[in-house]
């Protein structure tokens, strides 16, 4: 029963200290035996006296009121006692022997009968010390309910006068379905309530593990129940064999004892958190229809009245009187819960382990739990008092108009909010739970991994499943094996109990193909996969001009392909043959030839690996042209001097004209040819006057 492996997560030391507490302790039937002796004797004295006292009576709800006892089991039950409802039939669980988890102890059970007509002894069965049983016997499960029924009968538990029993407790590996945990359940209860054959069969109350009210993310915890209220068979067997499904909800005071909060507010969080199995089981679909039903009708909200823990049973570490409050809102909240259905009969659960972590002195010890417990009795009776049917339960926070209860205040203490989403069904769905592909075309992929989820979280499939995987990409193909066979479209199916599949994804186009899984009647998932090209085993290199003159420059294409005809962006290596005839300049992914200032033809080469592209383009000298056009008197003579380029060089053996005048005078009309340095010089034959002489040198065909 208890929450070692939450708590530890939370707050290790004080795990460390519950735990090494509650393993020592022993289990005994009361904390202060005298005084529960002379209480016990009392009750039983006026029980026979007036045997009528607690008959069912008109004005207060049915209740079944389970209490777990981890120790002191008869204080318990005769605190309660002495606070019983008319309306209400009390069980109380009483542990089995610390030396054999197995035997059920005996000489409890009747003294528990002993106080009334309406109180009954639970048999725990411990899941533990019977699985061990099951293992040194080599035996079954359901032989083990048999045996835990036969040895229940020794012990004096009386199942035709309401005893039973109370599996203490389901794993979190039944809720996950781990191995063959939930058949080893299934046996046990049937074992438990068919017995021998010779006893009268008997339904009885499993306990559940639980979570801790605190946490943060409650996802998983929802997709696990969820997988698990789908699994029919395993549901049909708990409506058979059991009467109560106690949930394990041991919350902490700093989620409820909150500032400026009303009663109804606190009880509004606390049936989120005491009741989100069962209000998620009222959002179910039809395919958890076996579940639902039953939850609805026999579920057991366990609160908290352990004290005062830091750990295990939840955070109680708050004075006793703040603990009287708190269990008294969670009984109205209980109360509340149970209302909301037409179930004829509430069901109000507990559980009972006082701790003294507080270091109180014994007395005060004993004195401090023994009032929990009046206030524990007083809140159930108190709680099932009809005169507000608007506010079921309400009772249990002192009388109407007048609460006293439910009201305390913690600092810092803040409603938790993940509980609410309980109370909405999330669909499981199809998705991804591989990143997206990244493979080269023509080459399998990795494993891709399809899942069932609800929400984000891994869901296992109860039957096969089947899933239709396409792609976007005419080439894309699937395989349940890397090395194939490859078909464009595949089927493939997420077996019971599993929640993934795996693929293999093949694509011989590059590019951003969607692959997308389908189940019939759910959203398709989708997922972008990205195809890249393989190494270039081609190359073309076009350029954008077949000629170029000296020093300028043309622009190249490369297109590179891979083996498969797919594009391929790639930075090659370049090379100009002759390399005197030009050079490559390359930047951004854009290539331009520049021509150098040897004429002819140039080769350029990109490379990359074993493939090789190439252009020719002929570099081509520049037309000759009249740089410049000078004139200048030497010695009364008009000196003209006509310097002609070709591109950077000097334009040797160029014809040419040279028309001279002065105003509308003709001067000098002459032809001839440059020289090597590429200049033509004419002077005038005579003396001419200082003035402004227009001169024109044109360039003439060879």
């Amino acid at each position: 029963m208890h929450r070692w492996a939450v708590a530890c997560l939370l707050a290790a030391t004080a795990c460390l200290l519950a735990t090494a507490h509650a393993r020592a302790a022993a289990p005994v039937p009361s904390l202060t035996p005298k005084k529960t002796q002379a209480l016990w004797e009392r009750l039983v004295r006026a029980r026979k006296a007036h045997p009528r006292a607690l008959q069912h009576v008109a004005d207060c709800r049915p209740t079944r009121v389970v209490v777990y006892a981890q120790t002191d089991w008869l204080r318990l039950a005769t605190k309660l006692a002495q606070n019983a409802s008319p309306c209400a039939q009390y069980y109380v669980s009483v542990p089995p022997l610390t030396s054999d988890k197995t035997r059920p102890r005996p000489g409890q059970a009747r003294k528990i009968r002993a106080l009334g007509a309406n109180f009954h002894a639970l048999a725990e069965i411990n899941w533990n010390g019977w699985n061990r049983w099951v293992s040194a016997n080599q035996s079954n499960w359901a032989q083990a309910g048999i045996t835990a029924r036969q040895r229940m009968a020794a012990a004096g538990y009386d199942v035709a006068a309401g005893d039973t029993w109370a599996l203490n407790e389901l794993t979190s590996a039944v809720r996950r379905n781990t191995g063959v945990a939930r058949q080893d359940v299934r046996d046990l209860v049937r074992g438990l309530f068919t017995g021998d054959g010779t006893l009268p069969t008997a339904k009885g109350v499993v306990f559940v593990i639980g979570a801790g009210q605190s946490m943060p993310d409650v996802s998983t915890l929802k997709a696990s129940l969820q997988s698990w209220y789908q699994d029919s068979g395993f549901w049909s067997d708990m409506s058979a064999y059991v009467s109560d499904w106690g949930q394990e909800a041991y919350g902490d005071a700093r989620d409820y004892a909150v500032a400026g909060a009303t009663p109804q507010q606190r009880r509004d969080v606390l049936e989120q958190y005491l009741g989100h199995p069962v209000l998620l089981a009222r959002a179910a679909p039809s395919d958890a229809a076996a579940a639902a039903g039953f939850i609805d009708a026999a579920y057991l909200p366990m609160g908290n009245a352990a004290w005062a823990w830091g750990s295990s049973y939840g955070w109680t570490q708050v004075p006793y009187e703040q603990m009287q409050d708190y269990v008294s809102a969670q009984v109205y909240a209980a109360r509340s819960l149970s209302a909301a259905d037409a179930a004829p009969t509430d069901r109000i659960g507990f559980a009972w382990a006082p701790y003294n972590s507080l270091g109180l002195a014994p007395r005060d010890f004993t004195g401090q739990t023994a009032a929990i417990l009046d206030r524990l009795g007083a809140a159930i009776r108190d709680s099932g008092d009809l005169l507000d049917p608007t506010d079921p339960g309400v009772g249990a926070c002192g009388p109407p108009g007048q609460p006293s209860w439910c009201s305390t205040v913690l600092s810092g203490a803040v409603f938790p909010a993940a509980w609410a989403n309980f109370a909405t069904w999330t669909q499981s769905t199809i998705g991804f739970a591989s990143p997206p592909l990244a493979l080269t075309a023509g080459t399998a992929s990795s494993a891709l991994t399809v899942q069932l989820q609800t929400g984000t979280v891994p869901t296992a499939a109860m039957t096969p499943v089947t899933v239709s995987l396409s792609s976007t990409s005419p080439q894309g193909q699937f395989s349940t094996s890397p090395e194939g066979p490859w078909t464009p479209t595949l089927d493939v199916v997420v077996a019971a109990g599993s929640s993934n599949a795996i693929v293999y994804y093949l694509d011989s186009t590059a590019g951003t193909p969607t692959v997308t899984a389908t189940v019939a009647g759910q959203p398709a998932a989708t997922q972008v996969e990205t195809v890249a090209a393989g190494p270039p085993t081609g190359m073309s290199v076009v350029a954008g001009a077949e000629s170029v003159l000296e020093g300028g420059s043309v622009p190249l294409t490369l297109t590179a392909m891979d083996a498969l005809g797919n594009p391929v962006t790639t930075s090659p290596t370049w090379t100009v043959t002759p390399a005197s005839a030009g050079r490559v300049v390359s930047a951004g992914g854009a290539a331009t030839f520049v021509a150098g200032t040897t004429p002819g033809a140039a080769v350029i080469r990109a490379t990359v690996g074993g493939a090789t592209g190439s252009a020719l383009v002929t570099v081509t000298a520049p037309p000759p042209k009249v740089a410049s056009v000078k004139q200048r008197f030497v010695k009364k003579h008009l000196v003209v001097t006509v310097r002609v380029v070709a591109g950077s060089k000097v334009a040797r053996r160029v014809p040419l004209r040279l028309k001279v005048r002065k105003g509308s005078s003709p001067v000098a009309d002459v032809t001839g040819k440059t020289s090597k340095l590429g200049l033509f010089t004419w002077r005038s034959r005579g003396k001419l006057p200082r003035g402004h002489y227009v001169v024109k040198a044109t360039l003439t065909r060879h």
